[in-house]
């Protein structure tokens, strides 16, 4: 039975004249001359039934959407069939909201008229048809509407006198609480309900890599995605089932969300979306680092290392109690550190998590204090209401040692610089007083902290000083000094861990030394392209995919025309007054080998009110192939960031965009000037516009 005959329907007021266009418009409150035009789009395009046996029901959707730039008004819907009592039209507001019947079979109207779209909404509209003769079910659905050059809009409904189609069930699955190293499992059954044989052309897993679609083989799971060649990956007979296993297994602790698309021949639903959750409502706490361990500690000496305590959860998490169980005497928890119990600490909410803003925390200490030389062990207890893990047990290791520390220290500790600017970090200061020379025998230069995107590693030197976006050498741990790219805008912490002739190092007698390079950009207008390959296994060496960041002109006529697309086939154009560099953009950096960046700069954007439109931002998928062997990387991944006054002014959501395949193109946003208003287009291209 369809689902929407269990739904309510909701009281609607009845319309008892037929609406005009115009006073659909008058009850909107809108006037005639409102800027911009409604543009719709229908997913499917037309409505295909399958032949059924007579007295049976089925049904199939479209989604209604507003993709113009101004409110699409409906004032009315009506059913055009020969046989009208056969069908009956259901409709959402929300892809994931209640369905409401709008036609009955003997034709009464249920709907609320004028039905609203503004920019970006959708109507879901569902068709019953209901088999009762051998008549055609050829007809239409037709929707009254204020779209100036064609009114009626008009949705195609077909009977096919046969045709494959898919079932997928569930369609939506939360695992619920799956702590980091178990795993939980589901099956997703889907089976060719349709009357011709079903071919399943593709399935993927797009989100959390945590989630893994499963299939058995030979008595074994094997990733489905590894089965998959040239042909279809599965071809169903009418009724037959394939049986898909998803399994869910994080690494960390926090929530995850995935999506399973299986595309296949189905005329009327080629590809279906399963919508995959864990560890989202539920209450869930971690521990950072989770395992503390002191390498090298001075005997009769205390030490000390920070622990903190996150909620990695979507509801909130409250602590009972904090201990050590079966510890070393050498081991304490600092008593001025632990909180007052009992502590709730709030749910890491989604919108934080998209914005990569930390999770809610708070800090303990536990000390070390060594009287010999030799390995402690212990374990600290926290117990809370996380369902999956209510006593979180982290190990506690330490070694005394008796050893004076080698003490880290940096030449310059706090750098500011462009995106793009090089820095050397200098650990030439550093001494230790029991040692050979004074000196320690290695030093490691760590990134601790830095900008999403970043992949830029400290090095001995580069292999092309004048491109150190390409690489280096490995950082020599026997010399004191490295070089470091700074890869994009924000803030990078490096930190100077070295180590004396017995191993032991600064982080054990907590005297690291810390580097802060800011990178700030100084043009008014800073745009940052950045992307990642699944298929590329190394992201950092001279191999890899080619995207290319453009900044089009608001007096161009359409991208890659000169010379108003700023990109790399015009990476320094004349914009603004002929000859004054200062209205000109620039591409800094032309990456071609994989992870970016690439960054456009503009010190001084024009008027765009005068010009009468905006700057539009885009990225093109310039080749998928290794410029070497021709290895093909598949889909890459993008990022955009817009920095204003060189402050971050605008992300894709926080979110990457997949782009599939080489010659895509993703029209990103648009910028106003000097409004300063960066506002999201999302328009994806599957050949260059």
């Amino acid at each position: 039975m369809p689902s929407h005959l269990m739904a309510p329907v909701r009281p609607l007021r009845v319309v008892l004249a037929l609406l005009t266009l115009a006073s659909a418009l008058s009850a909107c409150g809108l006037d005639a001359d409102v800027i911009g035009t409604p543009e719709v789009r229908l997913a499917p395009q037309q409505l295909v039934f399958a032949r059924q046996p007579i007295g049976t029901r089925s049904e199939r959707r479209v989604e209604v959407a507003n993709i113009g730039s101004a409110p699409l008004l409906i004032a009315g819907v009506r059913l055009e069939f020969d046989d009208p009592e056969a069908f009956a039209l259901y409709y959402q507001t929300r892809a994931d909201g209640d369905e409401y019947l709008g036609l009955t079979r003997d034709g009464v109207d249920h709907f609320d008229y004028p039905i609203r779209l503004d920019a970006g909404d959708a109507l879901y509209l569902a068709l019953e048809h209901e088999a009762r003769d051998e008549r055609p079910a050829d007809g239409r659905i037709v929707l009254e509407t204020n779209r100036p050059d064609a009114p009626e809009l008009v949705i195609p409904v077909e009977l096919n006198p046969g045709a494959p189609q898919i079932d997928v069930n569930p369609r939506q699955h939360d695992f619920g609480r799956v702590p980091a190293g178990e795993h939980a499992e589901i099956v997703v059954e889907v089976t060719n309900i349709g009357q011709l044989d079903l071919s399943i052309d593709d399935i993927r897993l797009d989100g959390d890599p945590a989630f893994r679609p499963l299939v058995e083989l030979d008595g074994a799971l094997v990733d489905v995605r590894h089965t998959l060649g040239d042909g279809p990956a599965a071809v169903l007979a009418p009724e037959d089932k394939l049986d898909l296993i998803v399994r869910y297994a994080p690494r960390v602790e926090g929530p995850g969300r995935a999506e399973l698309v299986i595309s296949s021949d189905d005329p009327d639903t080629p590809e279906v979306v399963v919508s995959l959750a864990a560890n989202g409502a539920l209450p869930c706490l971690r521990a950072a680092p989770a395992a503390v361990e002191f390498r090298t500690s001075l005997v009769d000496r205390a030490d000390s290392r920070p622990l903190t305590i996150e909620s990695c959860g979507g509801g909130p998490v409250e602590i009972t109690r904090i201990y050590l169980r079966d510890a070393d005497p050498a081991f304490s928890l600092a008593a001025e550190r632990l909180p007052a119990l009992p502590a709730v600490l709030p749910a890491w909410a989604q919108a934080d998590r998209d914005a990569a803003l930390p999770p809610p925390s708070l800090g303990i200490e536990v000390a070390f204090t060594p009287r010999e030389e030799r390995i402690h062990n212990g374990t600290l207890v926290i117990e809370s209401t996380d369902p999956a893990n209510p006593r979180l047990e982290v190990p506690l290791l330490g070694r005394g040692v008796t050893n004076a520390c080698p003490q880290a220290r940096a030449a310059v500790e706090a750098f500011e610089v462009a995106p793009l600017d090089v820095v050397v970090l200098d650990g030439s200061p550093s001494i230790d007083q029991d040692g050979q020379d004074g000196r320690p025998v290695s030093y490691e230069w760590v990134i601790t902290s830095r900008p999403p995107s970043s992949l830029s590693q400290p090095r001995e030197a580069f292999f092309e000083p004048g491109q150190p976006a390409n690489g280096g050498v490995d950082d020599d741990p026997a010399t004191s000094t490295a070089v470091f790219f700074v890869d994009y805008a924000g803030t990078y912490v490096a930190e100077l861990r070295v180590r004396d002739r017995l191993g032991l190092d600064s982080i054990a007698c907590q005297n690291p030394a810390v580097v802060t390079i800011v990178a700030r950009p100084d043009e008014a207008l800073h745009i940052q392209l950045s992307w990642r390959t699944p298929g590329d296994d190394d992201e950092t060496d001279d191999r890899g995919t080619d995207l290319d960041l453009h900044l089009l002109n608001p007096l161009a006529d359409a991208w890659f025309a000169a010379p108003y697309d700023c990109h790399y086939g015009a990476p320094v154009p004349d914009w603004g007054q002929p000859g004054d560099p200062s209205d000109d953009p620039s591409l800094d950096i032309d990456d071609v080998n994989g992870a970016g960046p690439e960054n456009i700069n503009l010190d001084r954007p024009q008027d765009t009110d005068t010009l009468g439109a905006p700057y539009l931002v885009g990225v093109h998928y310039y080749a998928s192939s290794d410029r070497l062997d021709g290895t093909d990387y598949g889909a890459s991944f993008a990022t955009v960031r817009v920095f204003i006054d060189g402050e971050l002014a605008w992300d894709y959501e926080g979110a990457e965009k997949e782009l599939r395949a080489a010659d895509h193109f993703w029209d990103v946003a648009q910028i106003t000037w000097p409004a300063r208003e960066v506002v999201t287009r999302d328009r994806y291209y599957e050949a260059r516009p």
